[in-house]
């Protein structure tokens, strides 16, 4: 199982663990299927990622990876791994934060036609 971002969701994906809101509701819960439906919920009610069953956290990884430009995506890991420069790379905490901050930054690149090698 995995913890991935609500932008990677798919239907189809199954819950390993209950989906709340800020406020603690259940919205989906553990064993259900992601739809259409429920995806637009999350959004709607600030769910940012959900614990999927069968899906590994090195998969979800590449899978965010892969949808982004690899040229765009070598930018942002060069500018995130800068902003870590102080930190112990070899973390493993360390090393996830970098990650996602790389994916976030590559896709707000991409978001603004990549025009900047450097991230807003």
């Amino acid at each position: 199982m995995a913890i991935i971002n609500v932008e990677n969701l798919t239907p189809g994906m199954v819950l390993a663990n209950d989906v709340r809101d800020r406020a603690g509701r259940i919205l989906l819960a553990a064993g259900k299927e992601v739809t259409e439906k429920s995806l637009r919920v999350f959004k709607m009610w600030g769910v940012t990622e959900a614990d999927i069953q069968g899906v590994e956290q090195e998969e979800a990884a590449a899978r965010a990876a892969a949808a982004i430009d690899p040229e765009v995506l070598r930018t942002a890991e060069a500018h995130a791994q800068d902003l870590f420069r102080h930190c112990d790379n070899e973390h493993p905490v360390t090393k996830e934060l970098t990650r996602l901050v790389a994916i976030r930054l590559a896709r707000k690149m991409e978001e603004n036609n990549g025009s900047s090698s450097q991230p807003a």
